[in-house]
């Protein structure tokens, strides 16, 4: 089995990091939550990597409040560098006016799912990448991998949706899921995500020039 084409995403909340992704990744995900004016830093971004921008609340893992959330994420939607824009699917589920503004900016929606707690069943998995799809142009789930088999059902339910045509994409947290960030895009994954410069603050930190370099490797020892 080998890995359909996929996108590799450097992850950061600053986008003076962006420089160190050029050459590797295909977008840099900027974590708007992290930065203190996001809006000015999208406004002075002159990279040539095209953006995916998120602003995650503290249930999905993130710090925005949400009094203004929304409000800056479609605001970052009107930026020419800015082609995806993360929502979850709680979020844009309920937000028409969301649903409407970002598709006036003709940028392709990831919308996402993350479960911090557990890795739900494989049918629930499922029925929440049919949901998100539905609502967006790639589903994304994020879930706790507390046994071998959640990282397994993780990657089933990838293999499943590429299969129906669905683009898919995410990783399972924790120290059992850490894999599922390397091994998920041979499973039908289409981004794969790495922090632009590691932290070391997670589980799941691997690098973006290490991401890279192990994709590369698996690619070619197949």
């Amino acid at each position: 089995m080998g890995a359909d084409a996929y996108a590799l995403a450097g992850v950061t909340e600053t986008l003076t990091e962006a420089t160190a992704a050029e050459g590797i990744a295909d977008y840099v995900e900027f974590r708007m939550d992290g930065a203190v004016h996001p809006l000015d830093a999208l406004d002075e971004y002159d990279r040539e990597v095209p953006l995916i921008v998120s602003n995650r609340p503290e249930w999905a893992g993130g710090t925005a409040g949400e009094s203004d959330r929304l409000e800056t994420l479609a605001a970052a939607a009107a930026f020419d560098a800015v082609e995806m824009v993360d929502v979850e699917l709680r979020t844009i589920r309920g937000c028409e006016w969301l649903r409407d503004e970002l598709r006036a900016h003709d940028v392709e929606l990831v919308v996402s799912h993350y479960d911090r707690r557990e890795t739900p069943q494989k049918s629930e998995l499922s029925r929440i990448i049919s949901e998100c799809s539905e609502y967006g142009d790639v589903a994304k789930v994020v879930v706790f991998a507390e046994e071998k088999t959640d990282s397994l059902s993780l990657l089933q339910s990838f293999n499943a949706a590429s299969e129906r045509g669905v683009r898919v994409t995410g990783y399972a947290l924790g120290d059992i899921g850490r894999h599922t960030r390397v091994i998920g895009v041979f499973y039908g994954a289409s981004i794969a995500y790495a922090p632009i410069v590691s932290d070391e603050r997670g589980p799941n930190d691997i690098d973006l020039r290490k991401l890279s370099n192990l994709l590369d490797w698996v690619s070619s020892a197949r």
